[in-house]
């Protein structure tokens, strides 16, 4: 079975079934962005808030001056995006807004795609659309005793007052897919090549370079990608001893990156800028708990909706491992690792988390789509047995009795979704009544 997205997408566009995107995504999309504009301006206005903040550092980058970009920030694009508009008249509180409402499109039409290539046609072109629109405004399961405004000490797929989130967001839904391509492709020539399959090397460049954009946007993302494209690649290379040169491209590929993330380190540790931070290492049971609890109630319906999709030979589906390792490497790091210094309540350390679950939630979508499917057709396998009595008696109750447990399941998965539903319109209910911006 193909898992390559970036493959099937060029297949559905050679054999001319990749359509236009359905009149209800456009629809959709305009609604999204301008509720986006409206969230941003009334974000902007409030000058404690981080886009605020982003902006006005935006605002002072001089392009003829390389420093007082570089002095300033480590991770740019935002800023630069935002920079540019401003110095050409826009005002600055537009400009910012455009930017942060242009990044919130651009995912959503990124994760239409993507479902539409992964679900092979499960799923109505309309429904595609509400789910996409879904995950732009989901948040963690809202639960009074614990997270009563939701998003604090929690985190959130999601977020409406991060600038630099709502860009590398983009990037992950590019990097993530064309990680697992480079997979794929190696897969595809082994049988032929055998010890000398490799990749092409524009596909190595493309890598790096969508690798740094991500970097560029926020280093957070790649907190988790790195480490997990690493034990990935590691494992895969451990089955395919005799394929060291394409494994050599892999890290080829990763190498500017991994050096860009150690200098973005080194700025914010103080070595190459004066001092701003710090980083400490070490956890007590509270964080471990901390670090698992917020990524169970940021990710409550895909992860249980894996759990009700599993079937043997899932985990060869290399994008769901990839992003479950992603998962792991993120609450690992969000249990081990802190901030001291001027940024010590900042919590960059939990980002990665958060970057981590949006695409769990992302990929989680098509196998629980799948598996609905599946229970489908075997239900009415089961109901035809049962009417020709081709089926033992027995073995009906076990099926029957396996296919009820399985929609039982079924029906908590989608409590859960409509609960993270529920949670998201309320964060933004929490939001706009009481003024806070996180």
């Amino acid at each position: 079975m193909m898992f390559d997205p970036v493959q099937l997408d060029r297949d559905l566009r050679r054999r001319g079934q990749a359509a236009g995107f359905h009149w209800s995504a456009w629809v959709a999309l305009a609604v999204l962005s301008a509720f986006s504009l409206f969230m941003y301006l009334w974000e902007f206005a409030n000058v404690n808030s981080d886009l605020y903040k982003h902006a006005v550092i935006a605002s002072e980058f001089v392009f003829t001056d390389l420093h007082s970009i570089t002095s300033r920030l480590a991770y740019p694009v935002w800023h630069l995006l935002v920079a540019a508009l401003f110095q050409i008249g826009m005002p600055l509180s537009w400009a910012a807004a455009l930017v942060c409402a242009v990044c919130k499109g651009l995912l959503y039409l990124l994760v239409i795609r993507y479902v539409t290539v992964m679900s092979k046609g499960q799923l109505t072109r309309g429904a595609i659309t509400v789910v996409a629109l879904l995950m732009m405004l989901v948040t963690p399961v809202r639960i009074a005793a614990v997270n009563a405004d939701v998003y604090k000490g929690i985190g959130s797929p999601t977020v409406w007052h991060n600038p630099t989130q709502l860009a590398v967001l983009v990037t992950a839904m590019l990097c993530v897919p064309y990680t697992v391509h480079c997979w794929y492709v190696f897969v595809a020539r082994l049988p032929h090549d055998g010890a000398n399959a490799m990749l092409p090397w524009r596909k190595v460049i493309v890598l790096a370079l969508l690798s740094m954009v991500s970097l560029a946007c926020k280093p957070t993302f790649m907190q988790a990608l790195i480490p997990a494209a690493a034990i990935f690649f590691l494992w895969q290379w451990i089955q395919h001893p005799k394929n060291s040169r394409y494994f050599l491209q892999i890290i080829l590929a990763f190498v500017p990156a991994v050096a860009y993330f150690m200098l973005q380190y080194l700025y914010y540790t103080g070595v190459v800028v004066p001092y701003t931070s710090g980083v400490s290492f070490g956890a007590s049971w509270q964080d471990v708990w901390l670090a698992i609890r917020n990524m169970l109630l940021m990710s409550a319906f895909p992860l249980f909706a894996l759990a009700c999709s599993y079937q043997k030979g899932m985990f060869k589906n290399a994008i769901l491992s990839l992003t479950l390792l992603m998962v792991l490497f993120s609450v690992l790091e969000a249990m081990f690792f802190r901030e001291t210094g001027v940024r010590l309540n900042h919590g960059n350390f939990n980002w990665a988390s958060m970057s981590s679950s949006f695409m769990l939630w992302v990929v989680s979508l098509p196998p629980f789509v799948d598996a609905i499917g599946r229970y489908r057709e075997r239900r009415l396998w089961m109901l035809k047995a049962a009417d020709d009595g081709s089926i033992s008696s027995g073995t009906l109750s076990k099926v029957r009795a396996e296919l009820n447990l399985r929609s039982a399941a079924f029906f908590v998965s989608f409590v859960l979704l409509l609960w993270h539903v529920y949670s998201g319109g309320y964060y933004i209910y929490y939001l706009l009544s009481t003024g806070s911006t996180f």
